[in-house]
């Protein structure tokens, strides 16, 4: 999938992607999709639902290993 910003938060554990997450939601422009690499299976549906809340996008996921990746539109 094509992606305009990547965040990596592999390693960090359940709300720090979130947050992260939050954090770059703010500092890139609407319109642009996020891929969001992570090591917590909880991101995929923690993502789902601070998008719903957030009226972001969830567009997909893929799992490669012990990595989640997450795509999101702003």
């Amino acid at each position: 999938m094509n992606y305009d910003y990547e965040l990596d938060t592999y390693g960090l554990s359940c709300p720090v992607p979130i947050m992260k997450v939050a954090e770059e939601f703010k500092k890139i422009p609407d319109g642009s999709v996020l891929k969001v690499i992570a090591s917590d299976q909880g991101i995929i549906e923690d993502l789902k639902s601070y998008c719903k809340k957030t009226c972001h996008e969830f567009l997909s996921y893929d799992i490669s290993g012990s990595e989640y990746i997450v795509y999101v539109k702003k």
